[in-house]
């Protein structure tokens, strides 16, 4: 019997019906982690197409279901940023979310809160209070009164979506380190630029003109160097110093492996100190602008 060969035999080509992928560019924008810059970096790249994105109250929370449901009725839209959106981040057919957030040093994070209240027109008794004392028994009373504001607040917000109701615990270190290494776009405040230039480069696949050379936005003064907790120490006293460590030894945890993953991504990178250059001239040039036009 002679065998068929289908060598020759033409391919059938089928085409079946199939939506695009949406890229989103989603900012978890916790308060005072240099959030305001990345809103002028993702407006500066895409204006109109970039939005801040909120609920009507202080304190609303938004999920990725709200998320979700905002898409549809805004198909322009590639960017948000959002003091009340939530993790986990949302997931839908056809949607990949890159997640970009930014955590700090939890006593840095407390300082830059209570000179942002100290110099802004008061909306609550928060604000008053932190306008009328000084650091110290500003933070005398979170602790005291307030201790969601000061304890391991991250950790809280990344494993439980913000809502304190007992003091976070390992297992929630562990559920936000999760979170942490699933991040698209992961930084650390006290290295910010190193964090932007591993973010540019690892967007680049799905935002190829996506830069993030940037001007500093919302920038509270510092009158002492808190990098080292050398002022800080100073100013709280030692047993308060001490309390308050020990409030977020689990963010000072998260921050220590949010460092670890931003340098080992940048340690990947090709090229990464001429990376580190550009980006670094990019920034200076931009600045020089700024300046430039502010002076005329």
């Amino acid at each position: 019997m002679q065998q068929s060969n289908n060598d020759d035999l033409p391919v059938r080509d089928c085409i079946v019906p199939a939506t695009r992928a949406r890229w989103l560019l989603l900012h978890y924008h916790i308060f005072k982690n240099a959030g305001t810059t990345i809103e002028y970096v993702l407006h500066r790249a895409w204006g109109d197409r970039f939005v801040r994105l909120d609920g009507p109250d202080p304190d609303s929370i938004l999920t990725a279901p709200d998320i979700l449901a905002f898409l549809p009725a805004n198909p322009d839209v590639i960017a948000i940023s959002s003091h009340h959106v939530k993790y986990p981040r949302p997931e839908a057919p056809n949607l990949i979310v890159f997640d970009v957030c930014f955590l700090r040093d939890p006593l840095q994070r407390l300082w830059s809160f209570y000179k942002f209240l100290h110099r802004v027109p008061p909306v609550d008794s928060l604000g008053e209070m932190a306008r009328r004392s000084d650091f110290r028994p500003f933070i005398e009373t979170l602790v005291g009164e307030h201790p969601h504001l000061v304890n391991d607040v991250q950790v809280n917000l990344l494993a439980n979506a913000g809502a304190y109701t007992r003091p976070p615990s390992s297992t929630d270190l562990v559920v936000a380190l999760d979170v942490l290494h699933r991040m698209a776009v992961p930084g650390v405040v006290d290295i910010f630029d190193e964090s932007l230039v591993v973010a540019e480069y690892y967007l680049r696949p799905a935002f190829p003109e996506l830069q993030f050379q940037y001007v500093k936005q919302n920038v509270a003064p510092v009158d002492y160097d808190t990098t080292q907790g050398a002022g800080l120490r100073e100013e709280l006293g030692e047993p308060l110093y001490s309390e308050l460590r020990a409030l977020n030894r689990l963010d000072d945890e998260l921050v220590a492996r949010a460092r670890e993953e931003v340098r080992r991504r940048y340690e990947m990178m090709p090229d990464r100190e001429a990376r580190r250059a550009d980006f670094d001239r990019r920034c200076e040039h931009l600045r020089a602008a700024h300046e430039k036009m502010h002076a005329t």
